[in-house]
């Protein structure tokens, strides 16, 4: 059920929608008049030219929006440099006011949807926050079956900072939300790309994970035994970095949360 990290690799997900996989990725989608691309990247040198590289070879036309779906700095280092070139910064209204100046903060910013439209074809902006940040936004192509969810799916990773079950339902709650959307394919912030069936064996694996490990940890269990009794399950070792690393990070919030 794995997909393939094509890394470094520029291709079309669907018509018009393209991305650059990358551990950070980078994706956009010609509107007609122009093209929106969705974040900006870590701050290197070599993306801020490479992105808009690749957007005018694979489209013929400039970056006209960026859109960001949260504010962290992987997602939005190379927002000055892009606005400087003309591109209209579009966020949550969370991440600060609207400005007009070229200055990398949202131009544009929207409550709960937003409406990108370009000539012949739009794209669909719903806040979706309160789980990994404050700001979450997801972002639709909607003639192309293609979402966007940024960090909301992390290949097996609890995007939390700390276990918080409040924060938890919601998750569980948005990710229900984003399989409402007529999506073949679905957009993360780092990694290959997802299906619908990704999102849904992360929810059991979570669910799991959560009927498990809290009792364990009560009974003063170590992170290392906990691992040996619940390991990464047989049908997820090929998710992206899980058994590297992510799925022992789960097991530290939950630890640190239910712990003696």
């Amino acid at each position: 059920m794995a997909t393939e990290f094509r890394e470094n690799e520029v291709f079309e997900v669907g018509p018009g929608v393209w991305i650059r996989n990358m551990v950070d990725n980078a994706a956009w989608a010609d509107l007609g008049n122009g093209v929106a691309v969705i974040d900006s990247l870590e701050d290197t040198a070599e993306m801020e030219m490479a992105i808009p590289a690749d957007v005018q070879r694979t489209t013929g036309k400039p970056i006209k929006w960026l859109v960001n779906t949260h504010w962290h700095p992987d997602h939005t280092a190379n927002n000055a440099a892009w606005a400087r070139a003309g591109a209209t910064v579009i966020a949550h209204e969370s991440v600060g006011p609207a400005q007009a100046e070229a200055n990398g903060q949202p131009n544009i910013t929207f409550k709960d949807t937003y409406t990108l439209e370009g000539e012949g074809r739009q794209i669909e902006l719903e806040f979706l926050g309160g789980t990994h940040t404050p700001w979450d936004s997801v972002v639709y192509f909607p003639w192309a079956r293609v979402l966007h969810i940024a960090d909301l799916f992390g290949w097996g990773m609890i995007p939390l900072a700390k276990f918080d079950q409040g924060k938890i339902d919601l998750l569980k709650r948005h990710l229900s939300r984003v399989l409402e959307y007529d999506a073949d394919t679905y957009i993360v912030g780092h990694g290959p790309l997802v299906q619908p069936e990704h999102i849904r064996r992360w929810v059991t694996y979570l669910d799991d994970l959560l009927a498990r490990v809290p009792e364990l940890a009560r009974a003063g269990k170590s992170l290392d035994d906990i691992e040996r009794a619940v390991p990464v399950p047989e049908d997820m070792r090929d998710w992206w970095k899980l058994e590297a690393w992510k799925h022992r990070h789960n097991l530290t919030l939950l630890v640190k949360e239910f712990g003696a």
